[in-house]
């Protein structure tokens, strides 16, 4: 055994070329696949940690225009929504809902010095931590006594903070006054999107100022329902044409009209952007099977040319005394350990790369976002078992183009493969 490891030594120091060619496609293909698997695992880790944290079941009504007649009434009709419509929508489904959340939104002009931004301001009770998921980063949230004195008081994210208070430490901004709409407004905290999705600069306010402000009568603009038992997508659609079918009968349109109250259940997001991750990984699976197919090819060919070169290499050893099976052992050996060795070199660089593409991306993240969400660049790497197949089949590969050539050169006559290197 150790003189034939000492004889594929040898053959590999004589044939430096062919030894670089043979480990460099091995090398790539496992590094291509390694790369490639492991930023697309990387990338839909991280979108789907954005996601983690979401309820699946919360169904948003908001109130539109009929598109269909209904007893009389005329199309075109516009349908509003109260907070009663959610105490009604509750004591119906009491087994899948269990609590709803009214918000008032509008757009608004916030200002602070000379600094500007057209944006919108929702009112929200102290519950709307349900819905809209976000991290106080300075000062308070919403609490009663603002709801019960309707105090003119505001959170607002980091990202309308960059527009109107470049630079600004989050804590050193709470308590400032700015300007909504002309009006003054304290600031009570500051806050950040909890998704890195998430560009909101959204001002959040006690619902009962808001209402006070600017809304003239007992009409939301949104309420979302948290529900819950509905664990699959027939169960949801059943459920919201249910709901439909009910504010259909409270507000006077035809249950059929769809467009009357537009109403969103982050259910059906949740599973379009599973059924795309599939997609996405499909793809990935497919790009990368070819390149290692490409790989196989590069060592294949690499192989067959090598052991008709050395045809009459192998002939000298047959006519020498070496057995036909220690001929081809030989051949086969040195392709598995050349295969073996480049496989893990490739594998080391592509974890490598992979590994510092996600020490890039994340300090940049940090940089650049302060804290706007979780990076789009999550735990990227590949099942160790993907890695080890991969190479077992580009092992496979030399093994199944050495064996024939191999076989066939040791039948060969000494003076037929003489004759034949001539």
């Amino acid at each position: 055994m150790l003189e034939m490891f000492s004889e594929i030594f040898a053959s590999l120091r004589h044939n430096t070329t062919r030894l670089l060619l043979t480990g460099l496609s091995t090398a790539w293909g496992i590094f291509l696949l390694i790369v490639l698997l492991g930023t697309g695992n990387g990338i839909l880790n991280g979108i789907s940690h954005a996601w983690i944290e979401e309820d699946d079941n919360v169904v948003t009504i908001e109130p539109s225009t009929t598109m269909l007649p209904f007893m009389g009434h005329p199309v075109n009709r516009s349908i509003s929504i109260s907070e009663e419509d959610g105490a009604s929508l509750q004591e119906a489904f009491p087994d899948n809902i269990t609590g709803w959340v009214p918000e008032l939104d509008r757009a608004v002009t916030v200002s602070y010095r000379n600094k500007y931004s057209d944006t919108d301001i929702a009112g929200y009770y102290p519950g709307y931590g349900a819905i809209r998921h976000i991290v106080l980063l300075a000062g308070r949230n919403i609490n009663d006594m603002d709801i019960a004195r309707q105090r003119k008081v505001c959170l607002v994210s980091t990202n309308l903070c960059k527009r109107v208070f470049p630079s600004e430490d989050p804590r050193d901004i709470v308590g400032r006054i700015v300007s909504i709409n002309d009006i003054a407004f304290t600031v009570a905290g500051v806050y950040r999107p909890s998704k890195s999705y998430n560009v909101s600069r959204t001002v959040i306010a006690p619902f009962t100022t808001v209402r006070s402000l600017w809304f003239d009568n007992d009409d939301i603009s949104k309420l979302s329902l948290i529900a819950k038992g509905l664990d699959s997508e027939a169960e949801n659609h059943r459920f919201v044409e249910k709901m439909r079918t009910h504010m259909a009968a409270r507000k006077q349109f035809a249950p059929a009209d769809k467009k009357a109250l537009t109403i969103t259940n982050t259910y059906d997001l949740a599973l379009y952007i599973g059924n795309l991750f599939k997609t996405i990984k499909l793809f990935l699976w497919i790009v990368g099977l070819s390149t290692l197919v490409a790989g196989i090819v590069g060592v294949s060919n690499i192989m067959l040319i090598t052991v008709r070169e050395r045809t009459r290499e192998l002939a000298v050893r047959k006519a020498m005394g070496a057995r036909h099976r220690s001929i081809i052992s030989l051949v086969l050996t040195e392709s598995v350990m050349v295969t073996m060795i480049f496989g893990y070199v490739g594998m080391l660089l592509g974890i490598g790369v992979i590994k510092l593409a996600d020490v890039i991306v994340s300090a940049t993240a940090d940089t650049a976002a302060s804290g706007v969400g979780s990076s789009v660049f999550l735990n990227p790497g590949v099942d160790p078992g993907i890695v080890l197949g991969a190479t077992l089949i580009m092992v496979a590969a030399g093994l199944l183009a050495g064996y024939m050539p191999a076989k066939k050169a040791v039948s060969v006559k000494l003076v037929e493969a003489l004759a034949a290197n001539d």
